[in-house]
């Protein structure tokens, strides 16, 4: 019965792979680059023009993304050895985290009038770069803690798994609470971020059961939860510092994300968001490089445009950010070593390497590549 149920469990996987977990993480990499492109935007005077309304992006593309994660990562953290482990996901995500932070130092160091933001460390300090290992202090953050949340539930996977998700969420509410405080930007969303990949790990199976039954309804109900949330948040900004109230959004917003995306699916307009859900490691990779550029260039023109035109250019470095990143996803097969470790794609430079999500690594054989792709 135990070998059935984990095979139907795959299968479930499988099916939804390329539907509603690719539609969502489409919807939520494109929600990331629109929200760094109104953050460089501001920098050289392009109003960023959502206001309080930004509050509808901050809550769902990150714990979806770790979400996801902890799907694809479920087998390989519970029941793979520390080997394993580390051989297919911990290093992959730490070598692409290292190379394109590399990547962005050189940008910000050569290029310094780029228009840059604040964080732990400025961008072009070499000091970000002797501290990668223990301060990811530029905007590929996401992968270390990724390698970090691999590591750190695959050493807590034999306990109580609802005691684990519980612990995982209180910290989550401390931190976006401001309770806890880190003094640093990468860490605090560590804290943040970290339950949601834990759940995503141990409560795979009744997630993929969940979106099997879910119907069309549900998603309207969820959307509307998730709305009245985060517009009382955005409105009442008190109630970000009571512990629960972020965590809540966070929940709401990855659960209408999940349901709309599983509505959509087999639509037709959903096939774009689709191929940028599979795209969306090299678009998440690519666009801190692009959108900064775009930005400094903009400024040339000593932006002051109405709030119609702000909005307009915004969209556009959005678009612009994603084709780049499609572009690139497109060409992944001839420069395999920008998403993988170099000893992985050395015997296979003549094969097609497939170029997912954030949420899992680049495999690192053809016929785990084909695995993975049916999923």
């Amino acid at each position: 019965m135990t070998a059935v149920a984990s095979a139907s469990s795959r299968a479930g996987l499988r099916s939804h792979r390329l539907g509603w977990a690719d539609v969502a993480r489409g919807v939520a990499i494109i929600a990331v680059v629109y929200f760094h492109a109104t953050l460089f935007l501001e920098v050289v005077g392009v109003d960023r023009t959502l206001g309080r309304a930004k509050a509808l992006l901050e809550l769902v593309p990150l714990p979806a993304f770790f979400l996801i994660a902890g799907l694809f990562s479920s087998r390989l953290v519970k029941e793979g050895s520390f080997r394993e482990l580390t051989k297919k996901r911990v290093v992959p995500l730490l070598y692409v985290y290292v190379l394109w932070s590399l990547f962005r130092f050189a940008m910000f160091a050569l290029f310094p009038s780029l228009p840059s933001r604040a964080t732990d460390i400025a961008a072009g300090d070499p000091l970000s770069l002797l501290l990668l290992p223990v301060l990811p202090a530029s905007l590929y953050w996401f992968l270390y803690a990724l390698a970090l949340s691999t590591l750190l539930t695959w050493i807590l996977r034999r306990a109580p798994r609802w005691l684990l998700g519980a612990a995982a969420a209180a910290a989550s509410m401390l931190f976006t609470s401001g309770v806890v405080n880190t003094g640093t930007i990468a860490w605090n969303r560590i804290g943040t971020l970290f339950v949601f990949f834990v759940v995503g790990v141990l409560f795979r199976s009744e997630i993929i059961r969940l979106m099997t039954r879910a119907r069309h309804w549900h998603a309207g109900v969820a959307v509307g939860i998730y709305l009245a949330i985060a517009l009382a948040l955005a409105l009442a900004r008190p109630l970000l510092t009571i512990p629960g109230t972020v965590f809540l959004g966070q929940v709401a917003g990855v659960a209408a994300l999940l349901l709309v995306a599983k509505s959509v699916q087999d639509l037709r307009a959903a096939r774009t968001l689709v191929r940028c859900g599979r795209a969306s490691l090299a678009i998440y990779l690519s666009h801190i490089l692009v959108i900064p550029p775009l930005a400094w260039l903009i400024g040339l023109f000593s932006p002051s445009w109405p709030t119609v035109v702000n909005i307009l250019i915004a969209v556009a470095v959005t678009a612009v950010a994603v084709a780049v990143g499609l572009g690139l996803a497109a060409v992944a097969p001839r420069i395999p070593w920008l998403f993988s470790p170099p000893w992985t794609t050395a015997r296979r430079r003549s094969r097609s390497v497939p170029i997912t999500s954030p949420t899992q690594p680049a495999p690192t054989s053809s016929r785990r590549a084909a695995s993975n792709m049916r999923r």
